[in-house]
């Protein structure tokens, strides 16, 4: 069910938003793609595996964090939705752009910002009401809560060294 609730409720409003992402201003600076090219070319392959292992990797430590500050299964439970269905959101803002988030502006897609405010007042939804009963989540000491959004916000600092260093870039 929290999976469901990440990938269907979550997820989607900022996916849509970003469907709806102004055109690069170095657009037309870029070569066209080969018809042959494939999805994955580039690089782009190696990319989506190593930020899916970023994001397995930050859910597993918020839920040991978790299962070890509260002494059970529901706590990790918790800090790991917690950490997965957050830093979903905060990818978003990476996915917008190969330059940097801060050269294209963190908040220019007003949309995007709508859609990923909504997506955190739903999250919160599950985690600070009753609702969260129905998920199997539970209370967590609020340093937890600390710790799960500088989890969070991980994805952001990786994805902007990455861009900073030239391990993503233009392709073309």
């Amino acid at each position: 069910m929290q999976l469901l609730w990440i990938n269907l409720v979550t997820d989607s409003l900022p996916a849509i938003a970003l469907g709806m992402e102004t055109v690069e201003s170095d657009v037309m600076d870029k070569k066209p793609k080969p018809k042959n090219e494939g999805i994955f070319a580039h690089g782009l392959g190696i990319r989506v595996v190593l930020q899916g292992i970023m994001f397995a990797t930050l859910t597993l430590i918020g839920f040991v964090a978790g299962q070890n500050a509260t002494g059970t299964l529901a706590g990790g439970q918790t800090l790991a939705f917690m950490a997965l269905a957050l830093s979903q959101v905060v990818q978003a803002y990476n996915m917008r752009s190969d330059h940097s988030l801060f050269k294209i502006g963190p908040f220019s897609n007003h949309k995007l910002n709508w859609s990923c405010l909504i997506s955190v007042l739903l999250i919160a939804l599950v985690l600070f009401t009753p609702v969260r009963i129905a998920f199997g989540l539970v209370t967590l000491p609020w340093q937890m809560y600390l710790f799960g959004l500088g989890l969070t916000l991980i994805p952001i600092v990786v994805m902007e060294l990455s861009k900073i260093f030239g391990l993503i870039k233009h392709q073309h």
